[in-house]
């Protein structure tokens, strides 16, 4: 399958600014994923797009990275990425697109390729999606806040055990990988039918906030050497 990875990376963010090209244990976030997406053997091409020339500097030291200089347009806080998917499979001939965010650092090229072998496996699935497996943090033990009153997201287990509550999933924002047909007609990269491809819990890294990039310094040495997961 000619699958294509796409790596956005806006150079403005607010709550950490610039975080894409932010140095953690002695790498700029963005080459995180840029290396997990050049140790994949299915990759066909490995694209990096950013209106920030710091990060499009980075990503040039990777001789087999494309660069996609994205207008100022699609790089709003309030754009979508699949405007700039749709930019870049139009230069691609690819059968499927995996979108890579660097603010989920902590994958392999071994994990994107079992995420593409999914794909592969069934001509009925349209997308995969990264995962990991909620054990205390589980929607059994969450509510709804209406007025001043809280309601159980899942009444039927709020007071259940833990081994006692169906497994939930939680979307850890690392893969996302579409059927370039299917996202052509729906201009997504979640389209039914959805299998998901699930990572290791103690991998959960998703940069947002200035505390989540507290949380990279440690994380990400000690996944490096092999002490997670």
């Amino acid at each position: 399958m000619r699958t294509i990875a796409i790596i956005p990376a806006r150079g403005g963010s607010k709550g950490v600014p610039g975080k894409n090209k932010q140095l953690i244990d002695g790498k700029p976030l963005i080459a995180y994923t840029i290396e997990a997406a050049l140790e994949s053997d299915l990759l066909l091409q490995v694209w990096v797009s950013s209106d920030d020339p710091a990060i499009i500097d980075i990503a040039k030291q990777y001789t087999k990275v494309l660069i996609h200089e994205r207008d100022g347009a699609l790089a709003t806080d309030q754009s979508p990425v699949a405007d700039t998917v749709k930019e870049i499979i139009k230069k691609s001939d690819c059968e499927a697109v995996m979108l890579l965010q660097p603010t989920a650092p902590i994958r392999t090229g071994k994990n994107i390729d079992e995420a593409i072998d999914l794909l592969q496996r069934s001509a009925k699935i349209n997308s995969v999606i990264s995962v990991v497996a909620m054990n205390d943090i589980h929607p059994a033990r969450m509510y709804w806040k209406k007025e001043e009153t809280l309601f159980s997201i899942l009444p039927e287990f709020e007071q259940s055990r833990r081994q006692d509550i169906p497994p939930a999933y939680y979307r850890n924002g690392s893969i996302y990988l579409v059927r370039t047909s299917a996202f052509e007609q729906e201009h997504s990269l979640m389209i039914k039918p959805i299998v998901p491809y699930i990572m290791p819990l103690d991998w959960l890294l998703n940069i947002d906030e200035p505390r989540d990039m507290i949380i990279a310094a440690a994380l990400i040495p000690a996944w490096k050497k092999g002490l997670l997961g």
